[in-house]
């Protein structure tokens, strides 16, 4: 008898009540991939509409992540005194926001009010992502909980890909992002209002879902830990499991350990590698190399005109590495992921570099369009790239985030990490266009560079997690 078959029936039923509570909760990051990818298809309508510049349209693009790096950093410490599942609820109205009053900014305040709708809704969904990684972790069995976790990465990814098929279909139907379809409104507006799709069904679904057990022991609320507890375990040692938690959380209890108090408590070493790690992630130059993809893909033979054949490439590319990622983590191990990811990604950066580096010189930079071989070796490490990156600092960021840290801190910490993340990822999207333009092959090598220090840090700083218990995190 193997030991999958093993596995009692209640533990199989309790493992996939958990996997749909980690469904419903990845709502969040997956309006956070829709919504970027409507705005990247309504982004020159919205400049259009409101007569923007090209500074003016990056801060409309910006705003969102704005929004997201105050969510993150409020959403952990504050799930600490209301709830993981409470502040989940309250991003649902922020995503909301966003959905309806976006689309009738032009009527309601212009240019200004659009911001203010996408700090609104950045602020949602950086809540979401922050609290889901650490919800998720707090309710999942120890033998699946990497791969429940990693649905976060997989929603974004799904999430950009419903956005762009919306987008494509809205465009044709009305001819261009600009062009007026009905009731007054105009395409790019209705982009916008099908951000009220995945809002929606988060609001509804996140109503649902139970209070964390880890919140409701740290509550001393321990009948209701214990009742979630066997719903989502299948164990019958429940009393025990509330007596570690208990035990896990110490004497002060995680409500009284603020940022700053964690910051000088003996875990700050800890909460720095949650930080780095978060940074590597965004420094490896996931939002960056796809600035040049569509000269890629038009140097293989495929427009820009085609942008949805691009997406649908990028996206296929993106599912089958985060599903591997997925079906991986909780056998090969969360450390052995990063080191093996973090290879192809700087190996692949290395390639995309190096391509910039020996390509003719154009008016507009370097030009791969006469050279077929160069293009397929650049669009081939793209592709790799998209692999190494959503197989393994993508989804794992996000595992390693809701479960490294000890049950006293994990809210504080949480925020301070997703807060590093938003951040980071904030400071690339402004500086990586100005950067590209002066060299992209400085770029993609000082991508290449970073790519190399992340291998190390994993490789010297993180401890595997792979099957712990969330009590013995620390």
């Amino acid at each position: 008898m193997t030991a999958q078959a093993a596995i009692p029936d209640k533990v199989r039923s309790a493992e996939r009540y958990a996997t749909t509570l980690a469904l419903i909760v990845t709502l969040g990051p997956l309006f956070y991939g829709f919504e970027g990818m409507v705005l990247n298809g309504a982004i020159s309508a919205v400049g259009t509409e409101f007569q923007l510049g090209s500074f003016a349209k990056g801060v409309a693009g910006a705003a969102g992540i704005i929004g997201g790096l105050i969510g993150s950093v409020v959403a952990g410490r504050l799930s600490d005194h209301i709830g993981r599942k409470t502040v989940l609820m309250c991003a649902g109205p922020l995503l909301l926001f966003e959905a309806i009053f976006g689309a009738f900014s032009p009527w309601l305040g212009g240019y200004f009010f659009l911001l203010f709708c996408r700090v609104v809704g950045g602020m949602g969904f950086g809540a979401a992502t922050t609290v889901a990684p650490g919800y998720v972790a707090e309710i999942s069995p120890a033998r699946i909980r990497g791969r429940l976790i990693s649905f976060r990465q997989l929603a974004i990814i799904l999430g950009l890909l419903f956005a762009a098929i919306v987008n494509l279909v809205v465009t044709n139907i009305a001819g261009s992002s600009t062009a007026e379809m009905a009731f007054g409104l105009k395409a790019w507006q209705f982009m916008f209002l099908f951000l009220l799709i995945p809002a929606v069904f988060y609001i509804v679904l996140t109503a649902l879902i139970p209070e964390s057990p880890r919140y409701l022991v740290a509550k001393g609320r321990n009948d209701e830990a214990a009742k979630v507890l066997a719903k989502v375990t299948g164990r019958d040692d429940v009393p025990a499991q509330v007596a570690a938690i208990h035990a896990s959380l110490g004497e002060e209890g995680t409500e009284r350990m603020s940022m700053f108090a964690v910051l000088k408590s003996q875990w700050k070493g800890l909460v720095f590698v949650g930080m780095a790690l978060a940074a590597f992630q965004q420094l490896t130059g996931t939002n960056g190399i796809f600035f040049y993809s569509n000269t890629l893909f038009e140097s293989v033979g495929i427009p820009e005109s085609a942008a949805f054949q691009q997406t649908l490439i990028l996206s296929v590319f993106k599912i089958i590495g985060v599903t591997t990622g997925i079906l991986l983590v909780d056998k090969v191990g969360r450390k052995r992921m990063l080191i093996y990811g973090g290879t192809l990604i700087f190996i692949s950066l290395a390639v995309v570099a190096t391509v910039f580096t020996i390509a003719p010189k154009g008016p507009n930079g370097p030009d791969i369009s006469g050279s077929p071989i160069l293009g397929f070796a650049a669009v081939a490490a793209l592709c790799c790239f998209l692999l190494g990156f959503t197989s393994s600092w993508g989804p794992i960021f996000s595992v390693m985030m809701g479960e490294m840290f000890p049950n006293q801190i994990r809210g504080s910490a949480m925020s301070l990490a997703s807060g590093a993340d938003f951040f980071v990822n904030l400071v690339v999207v402004l500086m990586f266009p100005y950067l590209v333009a002066w060299s992209p092959a400085f770029t993609y090598w000082m991508y290449c560079f970073f790519g190399v220090m992340a291998v190390i840090f994993a490789k010297k700083f993180l401890h595997e997690t792979s099957g712990k218990s969330l009590e013995d995190m620390g």
